[in-house]
């Protein structure tokens, strides 16, 4: 009896033991573990956009997975096939990026256009008749038109090199007489809001010395621009690791795992693996409808197949943000729409001096079409998340991480919801709890 005694009270004393250096070592991995991510957070962004990046290439390794063929010579012929994918999008896309002449004859069509408008909403009416919200729109507008007139307005150099143009320079045609007359118009614009004077013998300005003193160092933001560069290296080193990957790293972290919790994690890994593939499969699907409605939308509005293309593949593209790809849509298109000459609509009795407001009402269907079509039936059915706190996710992501955190917000919950809810669903029913 004495040796069982013995025996039981030396087992309890070894489980005291295990209990102690097990809480232990967490407590020490939790914290070496947040130094380390506090120390490497610039790290941390770049290695889930190439983790993200493999997990999306995985279907495309999985197309040539052929059973004669080495694995390593099956990845690197996926990464052929994505790399003439990407060589000839950027080829298709390149023709439509503006070059420098491009680029000068946009501002200047642009300022002409937007001041053109804004005089002609702000004219006097006429005798007889008065209008109480001119003097409130040339109070709220006019500022804006300044800083939008600011931030339009050529340089020195940029000007010189417009007359150039429009004389013909560098194997190009002349600029049309049009735009040169723009161009001109330009120069002669005055500034809608009056700058009140300082008076006389005031003390000098020091805002301007304040502000230059505690601009950083051309050698400080050349450094940090240096780290951030080399951090974003990581992420497509990462995708080619993964992407070689034969499932190696997945049996080394699922080994650690104590049998007793091994089917418990299988089963919470698997679940994870299905949400992220219904969220991405979703959220592109989502993306590829706004683009095509915008680009469709464009069309008809006569606006050229290859520019109506073109923001549709962009504003598409930056929807996996939420909101930003129809805000992006709707300052290329209104750029666009203000600077728009000889436009053809495609739909009967529309008047082409109204492009503008054709626009904002075609992004203002598309994004109502977002939102009550394609995110509940495209998104919502592979993501059960509710709105509210989609929209929480997204206000604190942007607080957190700023851009980048508005595009993982969904992703976050996504993983967090179903991790918790499986993994203390599954603890119930292998009556681990």
């Amino acid at each position: 009896m004495s040796n069982g005694r013995d025996f039981e009270a030396t087992e309890r004393d070894r489980k005291g033991r295990r209990k102690v250096f097990y809480l232990t070592f967490a407590a020490l991995a939790l914290i070496v573990g947040a130094f380390l991510i506090w120390k490497l957070r610039g790290l941390i962004l770049p290695i889930i956009v190439g983790a993200l990046l493999a997990f999306l290439f995985r279907p495309v390794k999985e197309r040539f997975k052929i059973r004669w063929l080495p694995h390593e010579l099956q990845v690197l012929c996926s990464f052929a096939v994505i790399g003439l994918v990407l060589f000839f999008a950027y080829n298709t896309f390149r023709k439509h990026i503006p070059d420098e002449e491009q680029k000068l004859e946009f501002k200047v069509r642009l300022k002409y256009k937007l001041n053109e408008k804004y005089r002609q909403l702000v004219a006097k009416p006429p005798e007889g008749k008065s209008n109480a919200v001119l003097p409130l729109i040339e109070k709220e507008l006019g500022p804006v038109m300044d800083k939008i007139n600011q931030a339009l307005e050529l340089n020195r150099e940029e000007r010189n090199l417009f007359l150039k143009y429009a004389a013909g320079y560098n194997g190009k045609p002349p600029v049309q007489s049009k735009f040169v007359g723009y161009f001109r118009a330009n120069q002669n614009t005055r500034e809608y809001v009056i700058p009140e004077k300082a008076p006389a013998g005031g003390p000098p300005p020091t805002g301007p010395v304040a502000a230059a003193s505690a601009q950083p160092p051309a050698a400080t933001e050349g450094a940090s621009l240096e780290n951030k560069l080399s951090a974003w290296i990581l992420a497509p080193l990462i995708f080619v690791f993964l992407g070689f990957d034969n499932g190696q790293i997945w049996r080394f972290f699922i080994s650690l795992v104590p049998n007793r919790y091994f089917e418990l994690s299988l089963t919470v890994l698997d679940r994870l693996d299905d949400a992220i593939g219904n969220y991405l499969r979703g959220t592109l699907t989502e993306c590829f409808l706004v683009g095509m409605t915008l680009t469709l939308g464009l069309t008809l509005l006569g606006i050229p197949l290859g520019i109506a293309v073109a923001i549709g593949v962009v504003s598409g593209l930056l929807n996996a943000i939420p909101f930003l790809g129809t805000a992006i849509a709707l300052v290329i298109g209104l750029g666009y729409a203000l600077i728009a000459e000889n436009i053809r609509p495609l739909i009967p009795g529309l008047n082409p001096n109204d492009l503008a407001l054709y626009v904002v009402i075609l992004i203002i269907i598309t994004h109502v079409l977002d939102d009550l079509v394609f995110q509940p039936f495209v998104l919502g059915s592979a993501v059960n998340v509710h709105p509210l706190v989609v929209v929480i996710a997204i206000i604190g992501g942007s607080l957190i991480m700023g851009l980048w955190g508005m595009l993982f917000a969904i992703p976050t919950v996504v993983v967090v919801k179903t991790a918790v809810a499986t993994f203390f669903r599954e603890l119930k029913d292998y009556r681990i709890i």
